[in-house]
């Protein structure tokens, strides 16, 4: 299919008694890049993750790269490489077995398996019992998994959460490798600190529904959501001319604390201010900078601050 919409929700509701997991919730993903998919416990995610598996029945409509998910089930599968959170393997097989395993299913080929091993850094712990792999290894295992059959859409459930910090920072690299290649990936998180580092765009649930769909940056627009930043000055530097400088970049909520100038400002506006500072004759000895972060929107948007 050669249409940018990979991914088209319409209408989709699940109900668990008077209880609405999904409230008639649309939502369409654009191919390629990295979506992760937030909201509040309750909020839906999962659901609609099992949704678009085909694990759970609902009304509405899905399709997946042009695929009804209801008319087409097997085709629409097909297109879906999906990771769980907690990896799902036998763990006395070999990594080596395992693909094969999976890979006979699929009527993969055998060459497959090796660039998947290779992709995955596993190649050197293809005859290594799975249960002897560390979590980071099994959870790059599971991806292995997840593309013997080439999809163009990965799913993945809370992919990093149970990951120390250089096995996230490894998870994320094979990430973005796959995004190159042109894979559109949809993953789920509890960790908003984390998305930054992972995701271009985020779609957020809240009740069910579709709240927000934006790119990182427009959502800290869109919520005026600004950095803190803290500027150290010389002594000889005048501190109206700083002030002023500052001003004339957008900072606000300047104060002034001996030679450090704390103030709010537009993630854009960072660089401006310090040139600024340095074309009124100030000498700049230290700075630091707080960026905003998703959990900043996050509990703004579901408050009911942001409407």
């Amino acid at each position: 299919m050669s249409t940018n919409i990979i991914i088209d929700a319409v209408n989709i509701t699940k109900q668990y008694g008077d209880f609405k997991a999904l409230d008639g919730l649309s939502l369409q993903v654009e191919r390629g890049g990295v979506w992760a998919l937030l909201g509040p416990n309750g909020a839906g995610k999962t659901t609609f993750l099992k949704c678009l598996l085909g694990l759970k029945e609902f009304s509405g409509e899905i399709k997946i790269d042009g695929y009804d998910i209801h008319k087409d089930p097997k085709k629409a599968k097909f297109q879906i490489g999906y990771v769980p959170q907690h990896p799902s393997l036998y763990r006395e097989m070999s990594v080596q077995e395992s693909l094969r395993y999976f890979g006979d299913m699929r009527d993969v080929k055998r060459s497959r398996l090796r660039e998947l091993l290779e992709f995955v850094g596993l190649e050197l712990w293809a005859r290594q019992p799975v249960g002897a792999l560390s979590g980071g290894m099994q959870q790059r295992l599971m991806l292995a998994v997840a593309l013997l059959s080439d999809p163009p859409v990965l799913l993945l459930d809370e992919p990093t959460a149970n990951l120390d910090v250089n096995r996230q920072v490894e998870f994320r690299n094979l990430i973005s490798l796959l995004v190159k290649e042109g894979k559109t990936v949809v993953l789920t998180t509890h960790l908003l600190g984390d998305v930054d580092h992972i995701a271009e765009k985020i779609m957020l649930l809240n009740k069910g529904k579709l709240v927000v769909k934006s790119s990182v940056s427009d959502l800290f627009k869109q919520l005026d959501l600004t950095s803190q930043m803290f500027v150290e000055i010389s002594d000889n530097a005048n501190e109206q001319d700083a002030i002023s400088a500052l001003e004339k970049a957008g900072a606000n909520d300047i104060q002034v604390k001996g030679n450090w100038f704390e103030m709010r400002i537009d993630p854009s506006k960072k660089i401006s201010a310090i040139n600024n500072l340095r074309e009124k004759g100030c000498t700049i000895n230290d700075f630091k900078i707080e960026e905003p972060n998703l959990e900043d929107a996050f509990k703004k948007i579901t408050s009911g601050e942001e409407n």
